[in-house]
């Protein structure tokens, strides 16, 4: 009982805040998520991840890319499972931070959600509106 009271101290006395965050979030998620559903080729499903650095980009950029990529990454994971409980696009929100990420085992846990949830019907609206082809998904695999 005792945590549960500072929690709800906690919020009390942080409700703007956790409020201006959780619309904050809202927002974001509002804006970049379509952005980043509209400008993947619609095969990427298909394809397995090829993470070969190219040869014109310096180690250096190379690496300060990767980092970029996957902060981002996380801050979206994060975000998009925030979101399952407040305001906003929680699973878009996921799949779109689990992408980015370089983690073992993305491709299965975002096929995983594709598969058995309303992320791809969404995910291809919003490429509709645009006139993007929609995403394609590899057959299933049985083992």
């Amino acid at each position: 009982m005792k945590i549960l009271n500072l929690v709800l101290d906690f919020v009390r006395v942080h409700k703007f805040l956790i409020g201006g965050i959780s619309v904050g979030m809202f927002l974001i998620s509002a804006l970049l998520v379509p952005v980043f559903v509209q400008i993947l080729p619609a095969d990427y499903f298909k394809k397995r991840k090829i993470r070969a650095k190219p040869k014109w980009v310096p180690f250096p950029m190379h690496v300060l890319y990767l980092v970029v990529k996957n902060i981002i990454g996380i801050v979206l994971i994060i975000m998009g499972l925030a979101m399952l409980v407040l305001p906003g696009q929680g699973l878009i929100t996921l799949i779109v931070g689990i992408i980015l990420t370089d983690i073992p085992g993305e491709r299965q846990a975002f096929l995983f959600v594709l598969r058995r949830t309303p992320v791809l019907k969404g995910m291809n609206w919003l490429r509709k509106k645009k006139n993007i082809p929609p995403f394609e998904l590899p057959e299933m695999e049985y083992k």
